[in-house]
């Protein structure tokens, strides 16, 4: 099968049509009233689809756009530090925390270095990876940059919550206040209990700039499934 290359757009402007039933694109409308336009990817088997963002394929203006609207939900939290969620968060995490002054930014990793501590790492397992566990790492070095200080993880997509959580552990083990999580997008709800695993408050404490649905398949297009 041959997929067709990644493009998003992004609309300073409402998209005022109303569709039951989308074909090839997802509207998303963000919280300024602005909207993101995802393509549509069938899951594998072909009977679900997610609207896609591919932090890491979004042109510059669309990259751009949704920094800035990023920015100016983080700078309302008042945060110290902005600690980046690996692989597509560190995408958005590294000029929000720049337009916000700020000197620097905590990215967290994949990859255990030699000098890491085992003990500053959260094992996960990723949704697009189902059968290979990895591991969350903060490296030892950036350990006081956050050590009782003002935090907001950022995500890029939230959907099982996963990778969050593992990265609010991670700040707790070092007795940093994590007083957000943001994303540009939450898709579905299954992370709110994934999150309220490592505190009954954390999935207050969510700011996104757009939600989008599941999708299941019909015979007019995909519709969004109920209760996501």
């Amino acid at each position: 099968m041959q997929i067709p290359p990644y493009h998003a757009q992004w609309h300073p402007h409402s998209v005022t049509e109303e569709r039951t039933c989308n074909d090839t694109t997802y509207p998303v409308r963000l919280v300024d009233g602005s909207t993101l336009i995802l393509p549509l990817r069938p899951l594998p088997g072909g009977e679900k689809a997610i609207a896609l963002l591919m932090s890491n394929q979004t042109g510059f203006a669309v990259e751009g756009a949704l920094v800035r609207l990023l920015t100016d939900m983080v700078r309302e939290l008042a945060p110290e530090v902005i600690v980046g969620v690996p692989t597509m968060g560190l995408a958005y995490a590294r000029p929000v925390a720049e337009n916000l002054g700020f000197s620097d930014y905590v990215a967290l990793g994949h990859s255990r270095k030699f000098w890491y501590d085992d003990a500053l790492s959260q094992c996960l397992t990723s949704s697009t990876s189902p059968d290979r566990a990895k591991h969350l790492y903060l490296d030892p070095a950036l350990v006081e940059r956050v050590r009782g200080r003002r935090v907001v993880v950022m995500d890029d997509v939230l959907n099982t919550g996963r990778t969050a959580a593992a990265a609010i552990q991670l700040m707790q083990k070092v007795e940093a206040q994590v007083i957000g999580i943001t994303a540009v997008l939450t898709e579905g709800w299954a992370w709110q209990a994934e999150l309220e695993r490592s505190g009954p408050d954390m999935p207050g404490l969510v700011h996104a700039l757009g939600h989008i649905p599941m999708f299941g398949r019909t015979d007019g297009g995909w519709r969004p499934l109920a209760d996501t």
